[in-house]
């Protein structure tokens, strides 16, 4: 038997499909959701663009649908009234885009993209009556074509009415919402970007010893990344004292030692390398050799 709350979950999702969506932004994160959106069987009345230029030659998931300048929205009863809004622009604009927005658009609930800010932001469209909150994907997105929400950890903040309608586009979206309180965001989003941008950095910086190690720069982002991948797939699944690799983890002193020599020329990859050790020896405690690894470290 289906419990009464995991029916009246779906039942809200699927009619959260029936919503009229307007969208304020159509950058990577915006593409991807209105791809989720539409191929869900969402609608999405009206778009709204920054700069008038943007107006035309909308990527192909805005096909048909009809795109305003954030100054000209509202105008027509077309570009005005909306169930939902959401605004997917960047961190910096949502505030200033919102209070243009606020006596332009007539909405019930107004959502932003943002993982670092809370729904506090949208305080001139909350004045007017609209519940505001958030729903951020834990997703990268590129540009690519394929790029969607369906599957991502969706955080969500904000009033009550404005949670519950984010947690329902989520799920309409196969998106995996998850409720955080608005003082939790920034921790909660730096800790993400260390994930993201951060893996990708260390990336970044081993690739460039690689290069003065030899290796062509081309080979050398292939090869690296693949192994990050992989890395962070068996962190995915093992406990992290068992999902760690390489000398550090196994207490292999000399390669340690070896290492930190090579780097000495490097200093932020040597600075990356010793703080990254530090927590591959607190998380496996117990191995022995802490502190004669500690002190090649400082030493380095």
């Amino acid at each position: 038997m289906i419990p009464k709350r995991a029916v009246r979950l779906r039942a809200v999702a699927a009619e959260i499909l029936e919503s009229r969506l307007a969208l304020a932004g159509a950058g990577r994160a915006s593409r991807a959701f209105a791809r989720s959106w539409l191929g869900a069987g969402g609608r999405i009345p009206f778009l709204i663009v920054r700069n008038p230029a943007s107006a035309s030659g909308l990527p192909a998931e805005f096909a048909g649908i009809p795109a305003v300048p954030v100054g000209e929205a509202g105008s027509t009863p077309a570009t005005r009234d909306c169930d939902v809004l959401i605004l997917a622009v960047s961190d910096d604009a949502i505030e200033s885009v919102g209070e243009a927005l606020a006596s332009r658009v007539s909405c019930r609930v107004a959502l932003h993209l943002s993982g670092a800010l809370s729904s506090g932001v949208l305080a001139p469209l909350a004045r007017l009556g609209a519940a505001v909150g958030s729903l951020h994907p834990v997703r990268p997105f590129t540009g690519e074509v394929h790029e969607d929400w369906s599957g991502a950890f969706v955080a969500v903040e904000g009033d009550p009415a404005a949670a519950e309608t984010a947690t329902a586009i989520a799920r309409a979206v196969g998106a995996r919402p998850h409720a955080l309180s608005p003082d939790a965001k920034p921790l909660y989003h730096a800790a993400a970007s260390l994930a993201a941008g951060g893996t990708a950095a260390v990336v970044s910086v081993a690739v460039e010893a690689w290069i003065a190690a030899g290796v062509p720069a081309d080979t050398a982002r292939e090869v690296l990344s693949g192994l990050a991948e992989r890395a962070v797939a068996a962190a995915s699944k093992l406990p992290f004292r068992e999902a760690f690799t390489g000398a550090v983890a196994r207490r292999d002193v000399g390669t340690v030692r070896a290492h930190t020599e090579a780097l000495a020329p490097h200093p932020e990859a040597f600075a990356l390398y010793r703080a990254l050790a530090e927590e591959i020896l607190r998380r496996t405690q117990g191995r022995g050799k802490e502190d004669e690894i500690r002190g090649i470290l400082t030493r380095g």
